[in-house]
């Protein structure tokens, strides 16, 4: 009889601790099935957010200019327009930022809202 008895403690604990693993496991494959869940929901908001900047940055564009961006004259920022100054993307202060050349000092350019300045970086080889 306290053989039986052992055997059943030791069956019962053994099961206990497969069952608790057993249990952690399925909880854990909850939460990871949970957070998948709430990562496609959080990406798909964020797909809606950036097609809605992408439309208020085509509809802030859309002024009529034949945009250049790239084209650097003199001191002028590489991500602005040539030709009306704008940037190419809204940048993320509060001043949508307007640059023209600045006419005061060497080559660089200016915001005519803000007056922030831009200073393209010159190198030793540039100076040569």
């Amino acid at each position: 009889m306290k053989q039986f008895f052992f055997q059943a403690v030791l069956l019962a604990g053994g099961a206990a601790i497969v069952g608790y693993f057993l249990w952690k496991a399925g909880k854990a494959l909850a939460i990871y099935f949970r957070d998948r869940r709430d990562a496609r929901r959080a990406a798909a908001e964020a797909e809606v957010l950036r097609q809605e900047r992408e439309a208020r940055n085509r509809a802030r564009l859309d002024n009529g200019c034949d945009h250049r961006f790239g084209e650097t004259l003199g001191g002028f920022p590489p991500f602005a327009c040539r030709r009306c100054g704008l940037e190419q993307t809204k940048p993320t202060g509060p001043c949508d930022h307007v640059w023209r050349l600045d006419t005061e000092s060497a080559p660089g350019a200016v915001c005519e809202k803000c007056g922030k300045r831009y200073k393209p970086i010159v190198s030793e080889q540039t100076k040569l």
